[in-house]
Formats: structure tokens, sequence, C-alpha cells
């Protein structure tokens, strides 16, 4: 275990073994040490408020952008170093509704943006072909539940693409059956519920009785806070007012 002290930060790294039993070596200590300084100012920089209208002008801010489509994608281009090489007025707008900070001039996007980017890459640099996308749920302040992806760019020039855009009900529903302490049994019958399947359709499906089902059910709705199927839907589809 190293404490590494970095812009006012105290970073914890525990240096364990690796998959191959080898543990880290001094060179990766010290490579730590370098990007702590990086580390510490996104997490630190990353509680602070929201930027208002009155703060000075970041790398990327949007022109003036006569489309004001709430429900349009933003996106966010990056290269092979999370560097930011383009945006859309969309994706400011999505990260302004999100609430997010962003850091200064040299880091410009939001902590949790340059996370789900990490993800990507790392599935890039361990191999995997094709290299596989991340994503991540986040819930605005009115409510409205937002999904980040980032996915890797194709190519010799590689680097990576960003979108932020309004979660589908697919996007939200597994994420709040676990929150809800739904069993895996309550997660496939809550599954089939948003499909529109009646009772007796479920029970064929899952090969288990009717009254069997209406049990789940029920159990489902207590846990939802709700007493009807269609307000179930919509909970899981991220409509907090139907609770």
């Amino acid at each position: 275990m190293a404490a590494v002290p970095a812009a006012g930060v105290a970073l914890t790294a525990y240096l364990w073994e690796t998959p191959a039993g080898r543990f880290f070596s001094d060179e990766d200590a010290g490579f730590v040490a370098e990007v702590a300084p990086v580390l510490a100012t996104r997490l630190r920089n990353g509680l602070h408020p929201r930027f208002t209208d009155g703060d000075a002008a970041l790398v990327g801010d949007p022109v003036d952008d006569p489309v004001d489509d709430p429900a349009e994608p933003g996106t966010i281009i990056l290269d092979e170093e999370l560097s930011v090489v383009g945006t859309t007025g969309a994706a400011w707008r999505w990260i302004e509704r999100l609430g997010l900070a962003r850091p200064g001039e040299i880091e410009p996007l939001p902590t949790v943006v340059y996370s789900v980017a990490t993800r990507a890459a790392l599935s890039r640099a361990q191999g995997a072909e094709p290299p596989t996308s991340a994503r991540v749920c986040l819930q605005a302040a009115d409510g409205q539940w937002t999904v980040v992806r980032a996915a890797p760019l194709v190519g010799a020039a590689g680097g990576y693409v960003l979108t932020l855009e309004a979660a589908r009900p697919q996007d939200v529903a597994p994420l709040l059956m676990q929150a809800l302490s739904f069993t895996a049994r309550e997660r496939e019958v809550a599954t089939l519920v948003i499909d529109g399947l009646s009772s007796e359709d479920i029970a064929r499906a899952l090969f288990i009785s009717v009254y069997t089902v209406r049990d789940h059910v029920k159990a489902i709705l207590a846990k939802a806070g709700v007493s009807r199927r269609h307000d179930l839907i919509a909970v899981l589809a991220g409509n907090t007012q139907s609770r």
C-alpha cells in the first residue's frame, strides 16, 4: 500500500498481485505516482458545484446553436490520449442538465465521462476483438435518466466516441430492479410484465403456475411502491413521479 499526496488530495494506492500471480513492480508504482496528480485533480474537481453562465469559456465550449431539442443526443470525440477532439452543442447541454462540473481548461470534461472512456480504452488495451463499449446510467435533478456510452473508433486514427442521450426503459430497468432488491425470478417476471405479457403468458414462458406468477407480481408491486402494473412499468422506466 502506498499513500501518494497530490494536488491537495492524499491518494492511497493498493498494489496487489496480478492475475498471473506477480506483484506490481517499482516501475508500476512509479507510474501510479506520476498519474496521481491528474487523478487527484479530477476527484477533487468532481466535487465542485456546476459551472454557471458567468464562468470563463473552456476548451470545447459550444457556440450558439439554433437547434435546442432536449432529446437530441450529444456527441464527444476523444483521441487515443482521451483529449477532446470535438463536441456537439447537445453534449454540453446534457452535461449541464446532469449538473456535472467541468474540471478546467486542460481537463475540460467531467470525471464520469473520462471514467466511461477509460473503461472502453481498457477493453482495447486488453486486446478485445472487437473492443467493447462501456456505459453508465445517471439521473439528472429533474428525474431524467441519461446514458453515457463510450465506444472505440475503428481505424488507424483510433480514439473514442461518447454519446449522451436519454436512457431507454431497457437501459434503466435492470438498474432499478437491482436497486429495489428484486430476486432473480422477480426480475424475469418484471421483464415480461414490461413486455406486456399477461399472467397466463408469463406462466407459460417461465413454466410456472399462474398463481406463482401472481405471487411474484404482488411482491414486485410492493417493492416498487405501486399497486398497478402500468405504474410498475413507469417506475422501471425511470419515471419517479409514478411512485
